[in-house]
């Protein structure tokens, strides 16, 4: 397998099997939520976006929610391989000395979004070869209040029901996905939740940006976002928490997915479910890139860098610092492997079905 995982999805694995892939065949990437996970694929993505996608001509669709969102709007800057790594330095380098408050979390991401993102909304809005949306949540019910305990409550509800189906989670969740208003698709929504499209511009992409990565309970969210129905926007990540494309809009070409883990979990609760894994039919059109056993054998962590890894190392930022460093430094050589298989074309002999057991 070597240090790359790539699975395919049955709606596209012949065609990479007999010609391989091209930056052209790419309709659209997508985002995931994850935190601190994004690290693993950090120097894969910087490939894609700085080296291999622009050879494109086509328009290509971007979609993400949590660092996904923050991740696709950094790739959407004029220096995309530039941003990337400010937004790897400062994930990296987040301390939370005196505990994580919510005032503290604000800082940190405020920090993160001053670094890689700037002043740069006009590249993100106006990308020439990019069509930028995000995904957020509009709270109802109890989530929808300012305070801790309420929104606790919903997210504790919310958990509980998740084993009977995502659509549980209607009452309290609403999709907004914060769209490119050139962009001529359409992403309403095709998994029985009620999705709202809002138009980004220069008064809204970076409240929405923000939205689309504040967990209740531990951040603020953001409140009446301009363009937007009125209420509390929360982290895209609950419902999307690796978006599945055929859940939001009638995906076609290929996917491209670089991904933490070689599965998909749908929403954030189904996390704590092990069996709960999007299945390979989901994902037809997707080709979804991960870090290998090999890949991590190779790292001191030895697994995905996680947000719990600042309990794991309380008081000891520089020892976190130090192997979440090592982890991305070391996804470079994904980018690598990733540039050399598609050049080659060995990616027709590396690729696997979606859901096959990885040799």
């Amino acid at each position: 397998m070597g240090l790359l995982d790539i699975q395919a999805g049955a709606g596209i694995y012949q065609q990479i099997c007999d010609r391989g892939l091209s930056a052209s065949d790419v309709s659209a990437v997508i985002g995931a939520s994850g935190a601190a996970k994004w690290l693993s694929i950090y120097g894969l993505d910087r490939a894609i976006f700085s080296q291999w996608l622009p050879t494109a001509e086509q328009r290509i669709l971007l979609f993400g929610t949590s660092v996904g969102a923050f991740k696709l709007a950094a790739a959407c800057r004029r220096d995309a391989g530039s941003a990337l790594d400010a937004l790897a330095d400062t994930y990296i380098e987040q301390s939370y000395p005196d505990g994580a408050s919510r005032d503290a979390i604000a800082a940190e991401l405020q920090r993160i979004l001053d670094a890689s993102l700037g002043q740069g909304a006009e590249e993100i809005l106006q990308h020439p070869q990019f069509y930028y949306h995000c995904g957020a949540v509009r709270a109802r019910g109890l989530l929808s209040s300012g305070a801790r305990l309420p929104q606790q409550l919903a997210m504790a509800q919310a958990f509980l029901s998740t084993p009977i189906g995502r659509r549980s989670h209607r009452l309290s969740m609403q999709r907004t996905v914060f769209r490119d208003p050139r962009c001529p698709q359409r992403l309403p929504g095709r998994d029985g939740f009620e999705s709202v499209e809002v138009d980004l511009n220069s008064d809204n992409v970076m409240a929405a940006i923000t939205a689309s990565g504040s967990i209740p309970v531990m951040m603020y969210g953001q409140q009446n976002i301009p363009g937007a129905p009125e209420g509390w926007y929360f982290d895209g990540g609950l419902l999307d928490y690796h978006p599945v494309p055929d859940n939001i809009y009638p995906s076609d070409g290929v996917v491209l997915y670089p991904h933490f883990y070689p599965q998909v979990k749908e929403g954030w609760f189904d996390k704590f479910y092990r069996w709960r894994n999007a299945s390979p039919e989901q994902l037809s059109n997707v080709l979804l890139l991960s870090p290998s056993a090999e890949f991590w054998a190779s790292t001191r962590l030895g697994r995905v860098p996680d947000r719990r890894d600042f309990r794991r190392f309380a008081n000891n930022d520089a020892e976190r610092i130090d192997l979440w460093r090592e982890v991305a430094d070391k996804t470079h050589e994904l980018g690598e492997t990733f540039l050399e298989l598609v050049s080659s074309g060995d990616i027709r002999q590396t690729v696997r079905p979606m859901g096959t057991v990885a040799s």
